[in-house]
């Protein structure tokens, strides 16, 4: 199956993202700085704000289901499921 290609809008910047790459991915080879450490979902280090559209989040614990319900993601897991913007 082919990846999918969406848009990724960071300030006032937007970026292609592909359906497979992490938002952290995406931030970091579009020489982008979003805080990180682990790059895995356990430390919480690369939460961030999901502004518009939805992601698929694939973390170890690293983030709060308050936290989710509040519209935080963790960068290093989180997956487009369409275009999206984050802060």
């Amino acid at each position: 199956m082919k990846d999918e290609i969406f848009k990724l809008k960071i300030g006032e910047n937007t970026f292609d993202i592909e359906s497979h790459e992490s938002i952290l991915q995406c931030a970091y080879k579009n020489n982008i700085n979003l805080k990180y450490h682990c790059a895995s979902g356990h430390c919480g280090k690369c939460k961030i704000k999901l502004i518009s559209g939805e992601v698929h989040l694939d973390h170890s614990g690293g983030i709060s289901r308050e936290d989710i319900s509040l519209g935080y993601i963790l960068a290093c897991c989180s997956f487009p499921k369409g275009n999206i913007e984050i802060s």
